[in-house]
């Protein structure tokens, strides 16, 4: 019997994209249920602007792990020489997100102007979907 405990191995390349690839399909099922949630959003209803917080707050707690993670993970696929290029935009595009993300949650708190909050939405997941789209063409297409 070993007695020592065993480190467990850094993650692969493979197991990284094959991660990063499920947790964006994951993103995408969330944010397809709140941009169908800004479809329904009124000026005077209530009941959608709590239904489409409740499902931003979900998106947010998986959006921001999932941004961790990249972070933390995504430099080591970079090409030799691009790593720190490559770790600093990341963070800047991720930062952007966490910004409108707060934003859009503190207008769903201050007021709840469906119209406005639609705006602020799509503006996020347009920024998220961008975001998700260029990590799969430049960086978790390659081998």
């Amino acid at each position: 019997m070993n007695s020592r405990s065993e480190t467990p191995s850094p993650a692969t390349p493979d197991e990284i994209r094959a991660r990063i690839r499920s947790e964006h399909a994951q993103i995408s099922a969330l944010l397809a249920r709140v941009e169908a949630l800004t479809e329904r959003v009124g000026d005077d209803d209530a009941k959608s602007v709590i239904a489409l917080r409740d499902e931003l707050l979900a998106l947010g707690e998986v959006l921001l792990a999932h941004l961790h993670y990249e972070e933390y993970q995504l430099p080591s696929l970079a090409e030799e020489g691009k790593v720190d290029e490559l770790a600093e935009g990341m963070r800047r595009e991720h930062q952007a997100q966490r910004e409108i993300f707060d934003s859009v949650i503190r207008e769903l708190d201050e007021t709840a102007v469906g119209s406005k909050l639609v705006i602020g939405v799509r503006e996020l997941s347009r920024a998220i979907r961008d975001d998700m789209a260029h990590e799969e063409r430049e960086l978790l297409s390659k081998p």
